[in-house]
Order: structure tokens, then sequence, then C-alpha cells
């Protein structure tokens, strides 16, 4: 099936198999980490650069289960705000890269006048 053909079915809403508290969203940053590549540092670092005190103890509570004792809940707020550094942050060093990848180039040519 290539991207272009249609799904052989409408798509449908998957059932909830839980209930969701907004003031307890652990389970879902744990999943986010999980599916992805993001290294819970450069988290820590993209809120220390938005101006957020994480430290290295409040992003492990966020990843234990809420029967562990360094257990603290995670806000469907806090949630969204360590997201959206991180998008920040990766944007400021792609940006940041390309520069530099630019500036490379432009001393390589002025090299060779």
């Amino acid at each position: 099936m290539s991207d272009f053909d249609p799904p052989t079915r409408e798509y449908t809403r998957p059932q909830m198999t839980r209930g969701v508290d907004p003031q307890r969203m652990n389970w879902l940053w744990q999943l986010i980490l999980q599916s992805t590549d993001l290294d819970p540092a450069d988290v820590r670092k993209a809120l220390n650069a938005m101006g957020v005190a994480a430290t290295e103890k409040r992003m492990k509570s966020w990843q234990v289960g809420d029967r562990d004792e360094d257990y603290f809940p995670l806000t469907i707020a806090e949630l969204e705000r360590n997201l959206r550094a991180v998008v920040a942050w990766k944007k400021v060093r792609s940006d940041a890269a390309s520069s530099e990848a630019a500036s490379a180039a432009s001393d390589d040519s002025s090299d060779q006048a």
C-alpha cells in the first residue's frame, strides 16, 4: 500500500482504556520518551534554556511509576510546556547549525578566491 492508496476502512477512534487525570500525566510522558528519541537530559537542557529550573530529581520523578517513592505528578500543562521547550530548543540548535554551515561554506569559498 502506497502513501496515496485509500485506506481499506474508515478511521475510528480507539476506546479509552483508562481514566485520564490532567494532573497526573506521567504515563503519557513516559510513553512519549519511549516512542521517540527524546532524551530526558535534552528535555532538561531545553527547560533550563527557557528559564525553568528543572532538576535531575524532578526529571526522574516524572519517569517512575506512581507507587514509587520518588514519583511526582506531571500535569498536562507541564507536559505541554516540556514539549514546547524541546521544540524551541531543537529549532535554536538547528538554526545555529545552519548558520555554522553557511559560515563554513562562506569561509571555504573565500579561501579559494
